[in-house]
């Protein structure tokens, strides 16, 4: 069939003429050809320039359903089947011709024949649209949802499917959220636009389009109503100023405390307040007020206030309008002393936090390995049984439930699970349960690993990992890029194998059919900011398309894990794990294990040592005693210059160092120009990494501790025998280890 002409021209055309291409239309009957007459023949009786005139005049639009009544019931008042079928199809193909454009509210209550509207709309879009969901694995239902939409969207604008922008549905959305309903269909038939190419390219996703956007200094002051419009202007043009050096979290921060905290404050206790001379007596009152609140994070209000002033009174010497607001601060250096009593206090919470956690790491990680392990050993037994099949795992009989369309998944290669049985009293999805075992294992491990924080946690891409080859072994170091984020600094991470693995799984996870990471954008809540694409890692899939995990996301992964496994504290409540508590456990456990701190707050990003020395919970003494030993040997070896390029022997050293890691039973992973702090007792070590090559020696090994153990128990030899059993487990704890690595021999991530 021929492209229709659009509307208004096809609404104002004659009756004659409409008949006439009605007979054309895909399926036309003389049932449809007549629908269209006596629908014609109805409206002719309104006033009204074109068709559309006199629908709308008729009252049909608010009828619903009873929309042939407004036209006199050409039907009569109770339409047989033949009148209905030509009601049906009358309005149905007029929709088509564009010569009717129903509103929302209406295509909503009458719910017209949308097949028979898509038979005569671009019809060879709609296939294209059916073979792209099919390609893509979309859901049926969200398909069903998806093609209704698109037929409302071309009924009521009257456009081609050429012709069609974000904005029109954009219009339909507000139309659903303003009856209470969300638009299904919407997010997939957005991306589905933008890959057929009916959007343009940089047409930005449905998120973006409908995300809040940055508001203005000047907007966020006003939701503080500010009385006084002098004193806001000049708090606006301050945070102006101060903009320039600030990111967008801390600027929100600053506008909250002197706004909301400050001003309006002043405002409420002081209506006649014009300018920040507000006096000494309203200052300390407000003083009072702030220290008194049981609001947390007072300090920090009383540094940004007396920020304030000391800038208003530095800058007025170069701008005569800031000369006009300077004023006495009636804040001094003793009232923001007691920030440092704050942080000492929470410093010590922190520490004890830690100490408490440290412990129960190790049941964490076992504890998600263990549920992964489970959690795809079911999924397995059960996809092999058939729908509505009992089947027997681990010696317990469970049910695979039989879905309806809506629970069915259609993506290629997969299937939506659901069970009961054991101990699942209700019906599960196992295909989810899997999937967040799956990616609590993933971001744990990946935390604890690392230490990164949790916006670079969900920032780190397929780009980041590469390879760095010894020159003269030929050995392969993975290698981690970790983007600037909280003080901007890059740095390169060395990656265990352990973390490789977790790594190499991810990508395997979220790889699609064509052997891609899907390029997905990243909404930065902090910043108010979307990314461009990019092949991030830690992506799932929600619905018809896939995004990035969000840090709400990881802390939801991290407590259904420690729900999972089981870790309760005294009261008998799951132990909080938070992901900045894995970044502090990193810390400590590696000062622990003799990582020099200033090499530690190179991998922690940090700026100042101080800072590192505050995350790990251990001893001030032996903070300064490695730093200390640090500074002695810098000086040694470069008393000169300190930043000299590196000499050919100080490289040659570097790689050998990688060379000398090779122990009897595995590897040393103790960091560059560090000695051994256990004395090369590496079967105690926690730095080595066993090798799964030399488990027989390994056993050699514990059934030599088994029989010095037996001995020396028969000799009374009680010293000895202490240090034996702590020889002993931890060279099983070794053997274990071993049974849990992977092998992955030299990794060959592909970058894409």
């Amino acid at each position: 069939m021929e492209q229709l002409p659009s509307t208004p021209l096809r609404s104002s055309t004659s009756r004659a003429s409409i008949v006439s291409d009605a007979a054309t239309l895909n399926e036309a009957s003389s049932r449809s050809i007549a629908g269209v007459q006596t629908v014609l023949t109805a409206l002719e009786r309104f006033e009204g320039a074109t068709w559309q005139a006199r629908w709308d005049a008729s009252g049909c639009s608010v009828a619903g359903t009873a929309w042939p009544h407004r036209l006199g019931s050409p039907w009569g008042a109770s339409p047989t089947k033949k009148g209905a079928d030509e009601a049906g199809l009358g309005i149905a193909d007029l929709i088509a011709m564009d010569v009717i454009q129903p509103d929302y509210r209406w295509l909503r209550e009458a719910a017209p024949r949308y097949q028979r509207i898509r038979q005569n709309r671009d019809p060879e879009f709609f296939a294209r649209m059916a073979e792209h969901a099919h390609r893509t694995g979309v859901s049926q239902a969200n398909f069903g949802n998806s093609i209704v939409l698109m037929t409302k969207v071309l009924a009521h604008t009257g456009l081609a499917v050429a012709q069609v922008r974000p904005e029109d549905f954009l219009e339909y959305r507000a139309f659903q959220l303003g009856r209470g309903q969300k638009p299904d269909g919407l997010t997939y038939t957005w991306s589905m636009l933008r890959e057929l190419g009916v959007f343009d390219r940089t047409t930005s996703g449905l998120a973006q389009s409908i995300g809040r956007r940055r508001p203005t200094i000047v907007q966020m002051m006003d939701t503080y109503g500010i009385q006084n419009a002098p004193v806001r202007d000049m708090l606006a043009r301050y945070l102006l100023t101060r903009a320039a050096s600030l990111d967008y979290s801390t600027l929100r921060w600053l506008v909250y405390e002197l706004a909301k905290n400050f001003w309006c404050d002043i405002e409420e206790h002081h209506p006649g307040a014009q300018s920040l001379n507000i006096g000494f007596d309203a200052g300390r009152a407000w003083l009072n007020r702030i220290l008194e609140g049981p609001r947390v994070g007072k300090h920090r209000t009383l540094f940004a206030v007396r920020a304030l002033y000391l800038d208003i009174a530095s800058w007025a010497t170069d701008d005569p309008y800031w000369a006009g607001w300077a004023a006495p601060s009636f804040l001094t250096r003793e009232d923001t002393k007691g920030m440092t009593k704050q942080k000492r206090r929470a410093q010590a919470q922190m520490h004890q936090r830690i100490r408490d956690l440290a412990p129960i790491l190790p049941r964490l990680l076992e504890g998600t390995a263990t549920e992964l392990k489970s959690a795809q050993a079911l999924l397995a037994a059960a996809t092999a049984a058939a729908p509505g099949e009992e089947f027997e795992h681990r010696g317990v009989t469970y049910l695979r439930h039989v879905l309806n369309r809506h629970s069915r998944s259609s993506l290629p290669g997969t299937v939506r699970v659901w069970v009961s049985g054991g101990a699942f009293e209700r019906r599960v999805d196992i295909t989810r349960r899997e999937e967040s075992c799956f990616w609590s294992w993933a971001t744990i491990n990946t935390l604890n690993e690392t230490g990164v924080r949790i916006e670079e946690l969900v920032e780190i891409t397929t780009l980041a990992l590469s390879i760095y080859k010894l020159p003269e072994t030929g050995e392969a170091l993975p290698l981690l890029q970790i983007v600037p984020s909280k003080t901007d600094r890059e740095r390169v991470l060395l990656i265990s194998p352990e973390l490789t693995h977790v790594l190499a799984l991810v990508r395997k996870r979220i790889t699609d059919v064509g052997g891609r990471v899907p390029l997905t954008v990243r909404y930065d809540g902090a910043e108010r900011v979307y990314s461009d694409p990019l092949p991030y890692l830690f992506q799932a899939r929600h619905g018809s398309e896939r995004r990035t995990m969000t840090p709400g996301n990881v802390r939801s992964l991290i407590v259904n894990a420690v729900v999972r496994a089981g870790i309760i504290d005294d009261a008998g409540q799951p132990y909080k794990f938070t992901p900045h508590d894995f970044r502090r456990l990193f810390a400590t456990s590696a000062l622990a294990s003799g990582l020099p701190i200033h090499i530690l707050a190179k991998l922690t990003g940090h700026q100042n040592i101080v800072t590192t020395q505050g995350y790990a919970a251990v001893y001030d003494e032996d903070t300064f005693r490695h730093f200390r030993s640090f500074l002695d040997r810098r000086r040694a070896l470069r008393p000169s210059d300190d930043y000299s390029e590196p000499s050919r022997q100080e490289i040659d050293e570097f790689h050998q160092h990688f060379e000398k890691r090779k122990v009897e039973l595995g590897t040393c992973g103790r960091a560059y120009g560090t000695p051994c702090v256990h004395e090369h007792a590496c079967i105690r070590c926690p730095m080595l990494r066993p090798d799964p090559e030399q488990r027989p020696r390994l056993e050699e090994l514990i059934e030599a501790l088994d029989d010095r153990k037996r001995e020396a128990r028969n000799r009374g030899w009680l010293g000895e025998l202490e240090g034996i059993e702590i020889s002993l487990t931890a060279a099983q704890a070794k053997l274990r280890q071993m049974e849990q690595q992977v092998s992955l021999g030299i990794p060959t991530l592909r970058l894409s």
